[in-house]
């Protein structure tokens, strides 16, 4: 019975020379240290607290002072934000308009307009058919008679069908526009910058039953009557109910130099 006592006398002297290894004055010191550190940490952290507050009054005052120029900054966005809306819906209405004006323009295109037809007629930028008469001159063949064909003659005869009334004229496919010159250049004659060489066949598209008449009674044809009557070229005057003459060339239909004088009427 006496044999396990021995075990907790051995613990119990164990424990007490644990508690007991340290003098008693680390303990006495411990504890005055503990206090100090106490009583010095509790001013740190009151004003640590105190700089703190002061912050987060700074910030709040900051942020108050700022709240009217935020405000102003915030409005002046809106409105600029409306103000582009507007304009972007301005200039798509805008758009809107052009593009039916462009769909109006397209559809009258392929409407017929007869004014707008009978100046591109006159200005020689359509080929044309219809009744008219048809002029083929040619040199003498006596050699003892001057009886060529000069770039002269070929201007009275084209001055001499307009005046009888023709409505569109060219000598050997070349239409007579607005920017045709016939002149002599490089032992021929030449029209829309082209040579042409007998015999020179006019076609003069235009009322075939006054048109011949016409050209005879007027000085062209006076002109003409005198030639095969002293010079004796070849002139013959035929009508028809159905010619055709072209377009003027492209390059003969773009005025290169001159320009409308602004106020001028």
């Amino acid at each position: 019975m006496s044999e396990p006592e021995a075990p907790q006398r051995a613990e119990g002297l164990l424990e007490q020379i644990a508690d007991t290894a340290l003098d008693d004055d680390y303990y006495v010191v411990r504890a005055g240290d503990y206090a100090q550190s106490r009583e010095f940490n509790t001013p740190l952290t009151a004003l640590v607290l105190a700089a703190f507050a002061v912050l987060v009054m700074m910030a709040a005052v900051q942020t108050r002072n700022d709240r009217p120029a935020t405000e102003r900054e915030r409005s002046t966005l809106i409105s600029d934000v409306a103000a582009r809306k507007k304009l972007q819906a301005n200039r798509e209405a805008t758009a809107e308009r052009l593009r039916k004006q462009v769909a109006d323009l397209s559809a009258s295109v392929d409407r017929f307009d007869p004014a707008y037809q009978d100046v591109r007629v006159e200005t020689g930028d359509l080929a044309v058919s219809g009744p008219g008469i048809t002029v083929i001159v040619s040199p003498s063949t006596q050699d003892n008679l001057d009886g060529s064909i000069t770039d002269g003659d070929l201007q009275i005869l084209v001055n001499g069908l307009w005046y009888a009334g023709a409505e569109a004229v060219a000598i050997n496919g070349q239409r007579i526009g607005n920017l045709t010159g016939i002149h002599f250049a490089n032992d021929a004659i030449n029209v829309n910058y082209t040579d042409i060489a007998p015999p020179y066949r006019v076609v003069a598209i235009g009322p075939n039953d006054t048109l011949m008449q016409r050209f005879q009674d007027n000085p062209a044809g006076h002109y003409w009557a005198a030639r095969q009557e002293n010079a004796a070229v070849q002139f013959g005057m035929t009508p028809s109910s159905d010619l055709s003459v072209p377009a003027v060339p492209k390059k003969r239909m773009t005025i290169r130099h001159a320009t409308a004088i602004k106020g001028e009427e």
